[in-house]
């Protein structure tokens, strides 16, 4: 029973069965063995059907499947007494077992694609909806800094409209486009850094042009009360030294200078208090 089991399936599984196959079964001077070669291949297409499809068969598989079984049963009813009959109704029934078999893996492998598929373009979407919103959130930084970027945020979100519709298209430059809009968010990163660089040394020129106001203050007061002019000369000429060096974006040296202005004026008798 085991071989006649494994030789139904081999049957369905290549989808052939012809009168010469029939034949060398029939061959095996057993005339029951067409009926139970077809009965085997019966019970493998009702557990196809159950496994795939549970009580929803659909109607075109139901009407094939009644088509085979009534063909078993005629086999049923021919042997032993009329063997030409009995090999038509074999070819009949698992020709219709086949058909079914055929017709269940090809619906299990578009709907493994359609799965793959379906899977890749929910990956794809989100995807892009991080890099969305990573541009957004590189916008406001861009934003914080003025950096002069708008036109090339323009163009990304418009190569982010364009990676949407890609997501359903076969032939579509999915990848290209995810590379350029990399390209200008490396370019837009690289304005952005060198804005914030700016935006800090103006900051640090704008402080310092208030402390070094601060500071002629001083020394004024400190001129008005006989401090001696040559410590009040050389802190003049270290103020002029410091906003010199700021004119030339050397903020380092700028701060190394101001140390030395900070020690003089406190050895003249004024601290410096930020205000």
């Amino acid at each position: 029973m085991k071989k006649l089991a494994v030789f139904a399936i081999i049957v369905l599984i290549f989808g052939t069965v012809s009168p010469s196959l029939v034949d060398r079964a029939y061959g095996q001077n057993d005339p029951s063995i067409l009926l139970r070669i077809a009965v085997q291949a019966d019970k493998q297409i009702v557990n196809q059907l159950d496994r795939v499809y549970g009580d929803q068969i659909p109607n075109n598989l139901q009407i094939l499947y009644d088509k085979g079984h009534r063909a078993v049963y005629s086999l049923d009813e021919s042997l032993p007494d009329d063997i030409e009959k009995a090999k038509q109704d074999f070819l009949l029934a698992m020709n219709s077992f086949m058909q079914i078999s055929r017709i269940i893996s090809q619906s299990s492998e578009k709907a493994v694609v359609v799965t793959v598929s379906d899977k890749s373009n929910r990956d794809s979407t989100s995807e892009i909806d991080r890099l969305e919103k990573y541009v957004k959130t590189l916008e406001k930084i861009s934003k914080k800094y003025n950096t002069n970027v708008e036109s090339d945020f323009i163009k990304i979100y418009d190569l982010i409209q364009e990676l949407r519709i890609q997501i359903n298209d076969e032939y579509g430059a999915y990848d290209d486009v995810i590379n350029e809009i990399k390209i200008i968010l490396n370019s837009i990163k690289n304005d952005i850094r060198e804005s914030a660089i700016k935006h800090k040394s103006d900051f640090i020129k704008r402080f310092f042009d208030r402390l070094l106001n601060q500071i002629d203050k001083l020394l004024t007061h400190a001129q008005d009360n006989d401090v001696d002019q040559i410590q009040i000369d050389k802190a003049h000429a270290l103020i002029l030294e410091i906003r010199e060096l700021l004119s030339k974006n050397q903020i380092n040296d700028a701060k190394v200078v101001y140390v030395e202005l900070k020690e003089l004026m406190k050895n003249i008798g004024y601290s410096i208090q930020i205000t």
